[in-house]
């Protein structure tokens, strides 16, 4: 008899992302004629600005259509290290960035360069669903921490073994909205020192951090040294289907490890780089406008889900998430408000152990539909 065939147990192992599943799950509901008021999704709803979207047609129509370079456009290498700089203090040359088909791919492209079999990965939670998984594709062992409401150093400490390697680090934090303190920034930077560890800083929401402060790792030189920067316009830009992002490397390293690019994707699209680019030039005529009309909804929706018995939220300092504590089994009340109530949340849960007893909600969706939902969620209420 026949031996059947079989994927592979590296892919087979995989979780499914908890947040794809929702959109899916959201996806089929409205195919079905139900009219579902989302609060999940990542998508911050944005419409790409038409500038964005002529800059790829030009350059569509003017030949941009073949291979490009491996590490990207260098204009637009050279403007992302501009906008690095102006955020952080970061110098880099262009030949430290790599541009990559959004910040996912980032983050692999990092981990592809640090990491060998069995390695081991310091993951604090509750943190993006893809970090465990795209460590697990590349042979290595996430280890997961807790981690609510601050980066506990010690507790990092403690797990570090003679097989770790490096730190994923995220600010602001998806799910909850949370900007690293510089003391904790500070903190991790010491300790990657003082283990030989590399820091993979995700800042993929840094353009929508509300207050003036944004501690990183890359601001001095020494976590400049050891530090991988994941970055994406998706957010900033409601760019999340032109698949556009990019990995800062610690200088001198984007040769060697433009090596999985080369086997991989080879390069972006010349017409999506073209948009990447005139969107960093008109940043300060846009941006501004989304991250204020994020805030005040932020703001607006804590207030009314504090007010509700058993829940407690503040609205936090950046992003577009909220990550209210429910006083009840996180996953159930995601089901029965979806299910009953036509609601779409993330249960806590889903971004690991700490995050249990909590809700990611999105503020991205019209204000109208933002406003019914939480009529229905108090309506409803969590019992």
């Amino acid at each position: 008899m026949k031996q059947q065939r079989a994927i592979s147990q590296r892919i087979a192992r995989l979780r499914p992302s908890a947040t794809v599943e929702m959109t899916e799950k959201v996806r089929a509901a409205k195919a079905s004629g139900r009219r579902i008021y989302s609060l999940a999704s990542g998508d911050p709803q944005i419409t790409t600005d038409p500038r964005i979207i002529e800059a790829a047609h030009k350059a569509l129509l003017a030949g941009d259509t073949h291979y490009g370079p491996v590490l990207g456009d260098p204009r637009l290498r050279n403007a992302l290290a501009a906008h690095e700089q102006r955020r952080s203090g970061a110098r880099y040359d262009d030949a430290d960035i790599i541009v990559t088909p959004g910040g996912k791919f980032a983050l692999l492209t990092a981990l592809m360069g640090t990491v060998e079999a069995d390695d081991e990965v310091l993951v604090p939670e509750p943190g993006w669903v893809s970090y465990g998984p795209c460590v697990e594709m590349c042979g290595g062992k996430p280890i997961l921490l807790p981690m609510l409401d601050r980066i506990d150093l010690a507790v990092m400490e403690a797990a570090i073994t003679p097989r770790t390697v490096a730190v994923i680090v995220n600010s602001p934090v998806n799910p909850s909205g949370r900007v690293l303190s510089q003391k904790e920034i500070d903190g991790v930077v010491e300790l990657a020192d003082r283990h030989n560890l590399w820091i993979i800083f995700d800042q993929v929401y840094s353009d929508l951090v509300h207050t003036a402060s944004f501690p990183s790792p890359q601001a001095t030189a020494k976590g400049r040294a050891f530090t991988f920067v994941v970055d994406s316009f998706s957010k900033t830009f409601g760019m999340t289907g032109w698949r556009l992002g990019h990995l800062v490397v610690p200088p001198g390293l984007s040769k060697p490890v433009s090596r999985f690019i080369q086997h991989s994707i080879y390069c972006v699209p010349g017409a999506i780089q073209a948009a990447g680019l005139k969107a960093l030039e008109i940043y300060d005529e846009v941006v501004p406008g989304y991250r204020e009309m994020f805030r005040r909804r932020q703001s607006d929706a804590a207030a009314r889900l504090d007010a509700i018995p058993g829940i407690s939220c503040a609205a936090p300092d950046a992003s577009f998430y909220l990550f209210p504590a429910v006083d009840t089994d996180d996953r159930a009340l995601a089901a029965r408000w979806l299910d009953l109530h036509d609601v779409a949340t993330v249960p806590g849960s889903a971004f690991g152990g700490a995050g249990a007893g909590h809700l990611r909600l999105t503020v991205t969706a019209p204000d109208r539909e933002i406003d019914e939902a939480l009529t229905r969620i108090a309506s409803a209420g969590i019992l």
